[in-house]
């Protein structure tokens, strides 16, 4: 049996897609704790982990910009010290998502660093192929992404405020430096400039559906009256940290009012659905919802291109329309869009009339049914959890 230490950024979008790998090696016998933030306690113990827990001055995961405004070199710093603190009474450590300092952890612990991305890799190579795809962004920002020296005059920035220290290229912070064993829960196929990655040390995982971040999202949430309708269901999110637009959630609750589509917005915080305002009776609005459960009636998904949202949607066969906010939202719906899996409504065209005609297209396209087929099928034959796991284990020995 081994010992394996997963530790990460406290936000969602990050611990979620390590969840089915740290099942998995539970499954398998072996011993897992997170160096995590309390409030991932319910479900790090519901895959049968257990948490060492850090960062209570961050008052919860990550879900506003100002948190990492606030508390980012603190955060960063305490996840370092922590990670090198604790990694050597283990025999393999898990670093999952943006960990600047991977390199310098596995060059400081005796024990194996795996790292666990929560996106397709990256690479600069990746990154020239999506910059000449997003055409939501104006060229100028993509001539940005392009450019060695802007990328690593953002990551200067990036560094001083966050480490203290520049970083250099940001598509270094978020590339697979793992000597030992690097894995994606995208597909060979979803990977983009996948022959570059070799099969030594990159795995390609495959996604598994987001799990609820309580039992009492689940139990509250009226999923009978999906099960019921005999309409379209249509399903809104931004996620849980780029989700201050409101106008998207009011746009969607327009666009159906009174019609026979079952709509669902979920808007990741308390605060926002006071203020997105009254909505129709077919109108279903709440702070968090059960995702992979609401998708699995859904037609149609309007999301921001977060990777959960988006490989959750195509792994049970819905039609993403994406609206991409930040981060790396733009590279998902920019790639679905290439393989013809998903189709972009920028914000900036993101109207009532919009909304409905694109929803009509959508589940009239012969096209985005092939296109999501194909990568749903690339999802399924990939190595999934327990390949992973096996390959985390093989570390240990």
């Amino acid at each position: 049996m081994a010992k394996v230490l997963f530790g990460s950024v406290p936000a969602y979008g990050i611990i979620n897609p390590s969840f089915p790998l740290a099942k998995a090696l539970v499954d398998q016998g072996h011993e897992v704790d997170y160096f995590a933030h309390e409030s991932f306690r319910a479900p790090i113990e519901r895959v049968g982990g257990q948490v060492i827990p850090w960062g209570f001055y961050l008052g919860g995961p990550l879900s506003r910009p100002e948190q990492i405004v606030r508390h980012g070199r603190r955060m960063f710093t305490d996840l370092d010290a922590g990670l090198h603190a604790l990694g050597p009474r283990y025999d393999v450590v898990v670093a999952a998502g943006m960990q600047p300092t991977l390199p310098a952890i596995q060059a400081a612990l005796d024990v194996p660093v795996a790292f666990c991305s929560p996106v397709f890799f990256q690479s600069a190579q990746v990154m020239d192929h999506l910059a000449a795809k997003i055409t939501s962004l104006p060229a100028a920002a993509r001539a940005v992404l392009r450019s060695v020296g802007a990328r690593r005059a953002m990551g200067g920035v990036f560094g001083l405020a966050m480490l203290g220290r520049p970083l250099g290229d940001v598509v270094d912070v978020v590339a697979p430096h793992s000597h030992a064993l690097n894995i994606t829960p995208a597909s060979r196929l979803y990977q983009p400039c996948a022959d570059a990655f070799d099969d030594a040390r990159h795995v390609f995982m495959g996604p598994t559906p987001t799990l609820p971040s309580s039992a009492e999202v689940v139990d509250s949430f009226p999923l009978e009256r999906l099960r019921d309708h005999d309409g379209p269901i249509v399903y809104g999110t931004l996620g849980t940290v780029f989700n201050t637009w409101l106008p998207f959630f009011r746009t969607l609750a327009d666009a159906f009012a009174g019609t026979d589509t079952l709509l669902v917005l979920t808007t990741g915080n308390e605060d926002a659905v006071a203020k997105v305002g009254p909505v129709a009776d077919n109108v279903i609005l709440r702070s968090f919802v059960p995702q992979a459960e609401v998708l699995a009636h859904a037609d149609v998904c309007f999301t921001h291109g977060g990777f959960g949202s988006v490989t959750d949607a195509v792994s049970l066969g819905v039609r993403p329309i994406l609206t991409p906010m930040g981060a790396d939202q733009f590279f998902n719906a920019h790639r679905l869009e290439e393989l013809d899996a998903g189709r972009v409504l920028p914000r900036s065209r993101f109207t009532v009339d919009a909304v409905r005609r694109l929803v009509d297209e959508v589940r009239a396209d012969p096209a985005l049914e092939t296109g999501l087929t194909r990568l749903r099928e690339s999802f399924a034959a990939s190595v999934g959890p327990d390949g992973a796991a096996r390959r985390v284990a093989e570390l240990a020995r």
